[in-house]
């Protein structure tokens, strides 16, 4: 398997708080990783790291055999990176937003409003694309920052807490989008307090506390299913199998270019 994802020995402080301490990993392309952790553990700065946005005080980090550093124009429109710990901007609308960042990526004008579409209707943003982002409330905020960073179709997928604070209907949505991507070769790094999801997602789990990665836990090898316009409910269970049935399984076409 190709390595997508190096880190080796990050660190990382604020003041005299020591967020990362030597954390190394490594993941192979097409698979789907999961940071778990308490709050504070280094979740969100591992992905931050990774994303250019923040520079660690020692070690390294590679995406697609490029180092990772601040502004780096060969990885930026590669790699995807969502969190709610970094806003978006409120004088925009959404359909604004994501067009900005198709834009930013290099996406030709008739693309970028054609992938907008897809993932306003993706995300049941349709009715509000027209609306300031200062009107979202704090869920459709973070579908459209999840929408931002799908965009551009990128190779590698840096999601911290992707399925916070989702509906039932777009918490499938995205985890079958996220199945879909991976079984397409596409590399995804998430963070998550929610074990069910990382289980039923990730080919691997990092298990991070005070800034060291303790242990990586092998999951249950997962095999991508065809996901066609109607999404398939069979394979969940318990409590999430009969919302499914008792409400209905929401309809969505993923776009062929994720």
């Amino acid at each position: 398997m190709i390595v997508s994802v190096s880190v080796t020995d990050l660190s990382k402080a604020y003041g005299k708080s020591l967020a990362l301490n030597g954390v190394s990993f490594r993941i192979e392309s097409g698979s789907v990783y999961g940071l778990i952790g308490p709050n504070g553990a280094g979740k969100t700065t591992s992905l931050a790291i990774l994303a250019g946005l923040i520079k660690p005080d020692s070690g390294s980090a590679w995406i697609l055999g490029k180092r990772v550093k601040a502004g780096c124009s060969e990885l930026r429109s590669k790699v995807g990176f969502s969190s709610p710990q970094f806003p978006l901007f409120d004088y925009l609308t959404g359909f604004e937003m994501l067009s900005t960042f198709g834009l930013m990526h290099g996406l030709p004008s008739g693309q970028v409003r054609e992938r907008s579409k897809d993932l306003l209707e993706l995300m049941d943003l349709q009715a509000a694309a027209g609306q300031y982002i200062s009107h979202y409330s704090q869920g459709m905020r973070h579908k459209l920052g999840l929408a931002c960073a799908l965009i551009h179709s990128p190779d590698v997928l840096l999601l911290d807490e992707p399925f916070l604070g989702l509906d039932p209907a777009s918490n499938l949505r995205l985890a079958c989008v996220l199945q879909t991507a991976a079984g397409k070769g596409q590399t995804i790094i998430l963070s998550s307090h929610n074990m069910a999801i990382v289980e039923r997602l990730c080919h691997r789990a990092g298990i991070l506390h005070k800034g060291v990665l303790k242990r990586e836990i092998v999951l249950e090898s997962k095999n991508t299913p065809h996901l066609s316009s109607r999404l398939s409910t069979e394979h969940t269970a318990g409590l999430e199998k009969a919302f499914w049935k008792t409400v209905g399984s929401p309809e969505m076409n993923i776009p062929d270019w994720i």
